[in-house]
């Protein structure tokens, strides 16, 4: 199985960022999919005070705060 939804007991890692939407997985790819298919357009913001990084991809987020924010924990 693939995608979960409410109440599943899955790593919040995997979990849509668009408010309201409850969508949860199990992998990035799963994700990114439901993302560029359900919210078109939806862009994620560095959520790093001063940070004004945005991109539309789960995995380059996750790489900008590890490169550019190491201090930062996940």
């Amino acid at each position: 199985m693939f995608w979960k939804k409410k109440d599943a007991v899955v790593s919040p890692r995997w979990r849509c960022k668009v408010t309201g939407c409850d969508f949860v997985c199990d992998d990035y790819i799963t994700l990114q999919k439901h993302t560029f298919r359900k919210h078109p357009g939806f862009k994620l913001h560095c959520e790093v005070d001063g940070c004004d990084f945005t991109c539309d991809d789960y995995q380059m987020l996750e790489r900008h705060t590890s490169w550019k924010h190491p201090q930062v924990e996940a």
